[in-house]
């Protein structure tokens, strides 16, 4: 399971929501870690399968278009009961420390990161009426694919899976969690006042 060890985030970029520091900040975090003067925190993952295929994701299982020249319908259904139809670009289906990347991008919510909650945000949807939605991590969620071109299923923007026509997408809370090291003094909502430029 390669999510077991705890994980520490160091900004080589921009953004960075999941990061406590930059390479800079590093000797400094090692005393700290050396005086036990850090904290682990365990995040939520999820699990997702097509028929014999299955896959753990961090940050968020996308599912898009691969036909550019035509719109993406999705089934979605929550528990075995039908839900929604999705038709569009295609749909993102987020963790908590996934809703501050390609969720955010897209105009998905900002949810907590130890909040247990898939968030499910459609891609350029054809209808206005489309909208982000936050459901609890207890929930199985469906997807099914309805349009001969199929469409391609992206695991934290690295695996790539094909998802046939009426091939059905199940995804899931994973009974394992991630952990991320982070200094004691972490605070979350500063982190988000300070990348997002809050009251700026």
């Amino acid at each position: 399971f390669k999510y077991e060890l705890p994980v520490l985030g160091i900004n080589l970029g921009t953004l960075g929501f999941l990061t406590d520091l930059n390479m800079n900040q590093l000797p400094e975090f090692i005393e700290d870690l050396l005086k036990n003067n850090y904290k682990i925190n365990q995040r939520m993952i999820i699990k997702g399968s097509i028929k014999s295929k299955k896959f753990i994701a961090f940050n968020d299982i996308v599912i898009s278009r691969k036909n550019l020249s035509s719109m993406l319908e999705v089934k979605a259904k929550i528990d075995g009961k039908a839900f929604n139809t999705y038709f569009g670009d295609g749909l993102i289906v987020s963790t908590p420390s996934g809703s501050t990347a390609y969720n955010l991008s897209v105009g998905g919510p900002i949810v907590y990161p130890l909040t247990e909650a898939f968030i499910i945000t459609p891609i350029a949807p054809h209808s206005l009426t489309q909208r982000p939605i936050v459901v609890p991590a207890d929930f199985e969620i469906e997807f099914k694919v309805t349009q001969d071109s199929g469409a391609v299923v992206i695991i934290d923007g690295q695996e790539l899976y094909d998802l046939e026509k009426d091939e059905i997408i199940k995804i899931k809370i994973a009974t394992k969690k991630a952990k991320m090291l982070h200094r004691s003094s972490r605070d979350f909502f500063k982190v988000l006042s300070e990348k997002l430029r809050w009251g700026n």
